[in-house]
């Protein structure tokens, strides 16, 4: 018999990584796919081959095409996506692909209905799960009508983090402000924030959690947390260090309020914020697809990677009934980043109680704790990380090299000396 077959997409991504690695070490045969030939997934020794197909984000219809097709071609047993943008193309298309490959995600509208962040929080207001105070405006002329309604500081969030339009996806990111003038030069500079639907909200500070769950038609079938220790950028984004942590109940039974009644199938994140002064937590979004720190997950005893292909063949999901609790992992190079963050750069969206620059150092260069892990740097599969570096060092070549134009271009030149003509 041939051995399971799973195409994993956007191999360039840490998910994808950790996805290759736990269906490889299973004997699965993982068919990494990506816009280039090398990535960070693809390098795996656990990588049994490399596809190159059209981006997903830019020529989405042309992405589609060549799914149907390579699956049907190539006996693809399981499709794992892994972004927004893949995940929301295979649960578009899950009726052309359930004849063809497995898959295990959500329904397309209910994938819809938490990647709006807009109906996210309208949702979660009926279901009486605390989410922060929030004004939605379609767009810039919307602003005038809540501008004195704004509390600062602000967050200021598009509806959704991934916006398809007629030239492919946009992607979107949050921003701050600490005042009026800040918000108002915001909507002026940014033209996501101008044209599209935007969230602005009370700023919450204190610590993330994320609760994370495999479902089966809206059932649970398997769940665990972390706290998020450090992030990038330092002011509230992806985890670079984090740990597991035990569950809460509590926020356990917010999430699945909100994603049983959907018949939620497959993976979600649910990300928290815990108010440091009342320790009352809120919902800040749902993310429904593997999320970035899959790799603690899979550390502390929960392979949530296997535990969906399981779902996806109709299998029984064989998930475990604890996890080690304390379990760290950490991106070192994201971690990299955030230290150099909060080096070099300002300071105005860092939230109250952040450590100084020199504690910040402090934290980074501290000495590795029991039970740290990490999410590229691996003993049996080195590759990754090489792949990893080499790509980093290209990043800040380029950025040097941008700098060092700009500053020949803007700098004082010498006076010139003319020789009048006799």
């Amino acid at each position: 018999m041939r051995p399971l077959t799973a195409l994993v997409t956007d191999g360039e991504q840490r998910p994808a990584l950790a996805i290759t690695r736990s269906l490889g070490r299973r004997g699965i045969s993982v068919v990494v796919g990506a816009e280039q030939s090398d990535s960070l997934a693809s390098v795996s020794k656990y990588c049994a081959r490399r596809v190159i197909y059209p981006s997903p984000e830019h020529h989405p219809g042309a992405f589609e095409r060549w799914l149907l097709e390579f699956v049907e071609r190539e006996r693809v047993d399981v499709v794992m996506p892994v972004t927004d943008v893949t995940t929301h193309l295979v649960a578009n298309n899950a009726r052309a692909l359930s004849g063809l490959t497995a898959t295990a995600v959500p329904r397309f509208d209910a994938f819809e209905s938490v990647s709006d962040k807009a109906s996210l929080v309208e949702r979660a207001l009926q279901c009486g799960v605390p989410v922060p105070r929030t004004l939605v405006i379609q767009n810039r002329s919307g602003l005038s009508a809540v501008l004195d309604r704004i509390e600062y500081p602000a967050v200021i969030k598009p509806s959704r983090s991934r916006i398809r339009t007629n030239a492919g996806w946009l992607g979107a990111t949050v921003k701050y402000a600490a005042n009026e003038a800040d918000l108002l030069r915001l909507y002026r500079e940014v033209e996501y924030l101008a044209c599209y639907p935007t969230l602005i909200q009370q700023r919450i500070v204190g610590p993330g959690v994320g609760v994370f769950v495999l479902c089966e038609r809206g059932q649970l079938r398997s769940a665990f947390a972390h706290r998020r220790l450090r992030e990038k950028p330092p002011s509230g984004g992806a985890s670079v260090l984090c740990a597991s942590v035990a569950l809460d109940a509590e926020l356990l039974d917010q999430a699945m309020s909100l994603l049983g009644p959907l018949g939620w199938h497959g993976v979600a994140m649910m990300e928290f914020k815990q108010d440091a002064r009342t320790g009352q937590s809120f919902l800040m979004e749902v993310n429904g697809r593997f999320w970035g720190s899959l790799q603690l997950a899979i550390q502390a005893g929960v392979d949530f990677p296997y535990l969906s292909c399981q779902l996806a063949l109709g299998e029984t999901v064989d998930a475990p009934l604890s996890y080690t609790v304390g379990v760290k992992s950490r991106w070192l190079l994201g971690d990299l980043d955030h230290l150099l963050i909060r080096l070099f750069h300002g300071e105005q969206d860092l939230p109250e109680g952040a450590p100084s620059r020199l504690r910040a150092l402090a934290r980074f260069l501290q000495p590795i704790g029991p039970g740290m892990r990490y999410d590229v740097i691996s003993g049996d599969d080195p590759r990754p990380c090489v792949h990893e570096a080499r790509q980093y060092a290209r990043h800040w070549s380029a950025s040097a090299a941008r700098m060092g134009r700009r500053w020949i271009h803007h700098a004082p030149q010498p006076a010139r000396h003319i020789t009048a003509v006799k």
